[in-house]
């Protein structure tokens, strides 16, 4: 696979650990809770949610592809050639799969990042740490949030469209400062999505961690 699609799925696939602690709303202004209450609802309100994407690795190189979710649990992001790469969440696991090489290698969905916007309900606050936030980023809201355990070192930073109440972006950093950034666009929300865009047909599994089939 390409760099800049390994570095998406190495990012989904770090393992946070358990939650300990959640984000002390003590030191957050009036404007940073309502843009963090802002964002957790509308993932609350996304049942269906499908889109292009690009992605830039931290080197500059770039790829696109699209991505398909259902919340809760289940999501799609697949990479157009020359990459390779499918990363599928099934509602249990995350497989992260080399269409050319025929492996797929598997993380509990519950030890990966991505268990925050596939959750049932959706409370950053609760969730995460929430390590900053800007309610006016150029016109968007921005938010930066970790693992709340500290097992998982980076972060994930979310940009959001408050006028066209629609993520624009996301980006991860990971324990070495380095950047991948994920663009969405043409996102269309409600529609029906196939049931088997979610299944994970295996050739060869890696099984990573512990979780349920």
């Amino acid at each position: 696979m390409t760099f800049a699609a390994a570095a998406l799925a190495v990012a989904l696939a770090a393992s946070p650990g358990p939650v300990q602690a959640a984000t002390d709303a003590s030191g957050l202004s009036l404007a940073e809770l309502t843009a963090i209450e802002m964002v957790s609802g509308y993932l609350n309100d996304i049942r269906t949610m499908q889109g292009g994407f690009t992605q830039t690795a931290p080197d500059g190189q770039t790829t696109e592809g699209r991505f398909f979710i259902e919340r809760p649990g289940r999501m799609r992001f697949d990479y157009a050639l020359p990459s390779h790469l499918t990363v599928i969440s099934d509602g249990y696991w995350v497989a992260v799969q080399d269409r050319q090489l025929k492996t797929t290698e598997r993380y509990p969905l519950s030890t990966t990042p991505l268990r925050m916007f596939l959750s049932d309900e959706v409370d950053l606050l609760a969730d995460t740490k929430v390590i900053a936030v800007d309610p006016d980023d150029d016109n968007r809201v921005s938010i930066t949030v970790q693992d709340p355990s500290n097992r998982a070192e980076g972060t994930l930073t979310l940009y959001f469209d408050p006028v066209e109440n629609q993520l624009q972006s996301w980006i991860v950093s990971d324990a070495q400062g380095l950047d991948t950034y994920v663009e969405f666009r043409n996102i269309v929300r409600g529609e029906p999505i196939d049931s088997d865009y979610f299944l994970i047909i295996e050739d060869t599994t890696i099984d990573v961690g512990e979780g349920r089939h």
